[in-house]
């Protein structure tokens, strides 16, 4: 008897002595719509490896047009170590762009611009490699077992500062499921098939990476509102806020995963909320508290402030100049301070920075507190929200400079949900509202 077989040495795709190019596309998710596209491509360029990932998200937050693109390019020497020798990146999000050049020889010399301000410095080279860049591929293709895991490095494209991440193998392939399942410290899911080519990512807040063949394409104005989607919808409508006196919800199932601001009070099953909710500081609170240092920008602002005497009278103050200061816009792009009080716009998060920044002057405690606020009964629903507490006489104290409130209301939800969970997992209603 004649048997004839092939036979195929095995080889490792991810050496980087043999290493081959390759482009990988994936289409975009955001709480179960498309909402963009994302390329990770290796070639050779110029006697070095060229390792280029891009990520598009287009879409409309509260009926605005907004488009975000973050892309990087790395370049790697083609002789071992194979160290990064130099890169580019760009960041362009609504009335944003930034972009960073680097060469890492004897020094890591960086170019960087920012809204067109332009900054050059040096500073210690940086020691990241290739084979760093594609170590978890690499642990793949050792067959890792349920539970095993890898120590790896990432660059930060623009703060060009190496930090640590861990993976851990949750799954492994079986059966029908020909795939490894990876969990980073991050709480992202990494599916990826036995070869180390990324099948699917699961970031933070319901973003989802999903492999295709070709460039995924999509229609934004096909999108439902990015911001109303990862709002959570109630049962009934609410009625004029500033008139409940409490709110009682009730959360359905397992919701021990989320977190509850000490404004709040959990009995049982049931979340509540008050109308100017206060609650007692740690005694460590206000003694060691530490203030930062200034911008001369923010301090150009007080002497357009009436400061008063009173501790409670400033903030009032101040509250009220931060609402008047700026002009709400949606704004999902992270300004500096400088940037917020020259554009003299945004929204939650601008009007919480600014307000801060000045309390911060005043050497008044003060942080910021994020959840929800009702929208409405036109929307019913709570959509996400930043506001900001204030210590005062022992007692931390929630003010709004968006609406101008020096004391929170009902529908200030004071929730938070973990990276690894989105809205979606969070289940409840309205029990009770205990109007004045």
């Amino acid at each position: 008897m004649i048997l004839l077989t092939s036979y195929q040495p095995y080889k490792r795709l991810w050496q980087v002595s043999d290493l081959e190019p390759f482009n990988e596309w994936f289409q975009i998710n955001w709480q179960g719509q498309v909402v963009g596209w994302a390329q990770n491509r290796l070639t050779k360029h110029n006697g070095l490896f060229k390792v280029h990932q891009q990520e598009h998200f287009e879409g409309r937050v509260r009926g605005q047009r907004v488009k975000f693109v973050y892309e990087q390019t790395f370049y790697f020497e083609t002789q071992p170590p194979y160290r990064i020798q130099k890169g580019e990146s760009k960041l362009l999000e609504p009335n944003m762009v930034m972009e960073t050049n680097f060469l890492n020889g004897d020094r890591l010399t960086v170019t960087q611009s920012r809204n067109q301000n332009t900054s050059k410095y040096e500073r210690d080279s940086i020691n990241f490699t290739l084979p760093q860049y594609l170590s978890w591929r690499r642990f793949i293709e050792k067959r890792p077992e349920q539970g095993d895991s890898l120590q790896s490095k990432s660059l930060d494209p623009h703060e060009l500062i190496l930090s640590s991440n861990s993976f851990t193998v949750s799954k492994v392939p079986q059966g029908r499921h020909q795939r490894f399942e990876l969990l980073d410290s991050s709480g992202n899911r990494l599916q990826v098939n036995r070869q180390g080519r990324l099948l699917a990512e699961r970031r933070g807040r319901g973003i989802e990476l999903v492999a295709s063949r070709n460039k995924p394409s999509f229609n934004p104005e096909m999108q439902t509102d990015l911001y109303t989607n990862v709002g959570l919808p109630i049962n009934k409508p609410l009625g004029e806020i500033e008139n409940i006196k409490s709110l009682h919800i009730a959360l359905k199932g397992d919701n021990s995963w989320l977190g509850v601001h000490p404004s709040a009070s959990i009995q049982g099953n049931t979340l509540i909320t008050k109308q100017g909710a206060k609650y007692l500081a740690n005694d460590r609170d206000s003694s060691t508290w530490s203030f930062d240092r200034t911008s001369e920008q923010v301090k150009a602002l007080l002497p357009a402030i009436a400061i008063e005497q009173d501790p409670k009278e400033t903030v009032q103050q101040l509250v009220q100049f931060v609402h008047n200061y700026l002009y709400y816009q949606p704004t999902p792009t992270n300004f500096t301070i400088e940037e917020i009080i020259n554009n003299g716009y945004g929204d939650c998060t601008e009007y919480t920075q600014l307000l801060l920044a000045l309390l911060n002057e005043q050497r008044i405690p003060a942080r910021e507190v994020s959840g929800y606020i009702y929208l409405g009964d036109e929307e019913q629903r709570f959509g996400g929200h930043a506001w900001v507490e204030v210590l005062l006489d022992g007692e931390w104290v929630g003010v709004d400079p968006t609406w101008n409130l020096t004391q929170t209301t009902a529908g200030h939800l004071p929730i938070t949900i973990p990276q690894e969970k989105s809205v979606s997992d969070l289940d409840f209603s309205v029990e009770q509202i205990h109007y004045k």
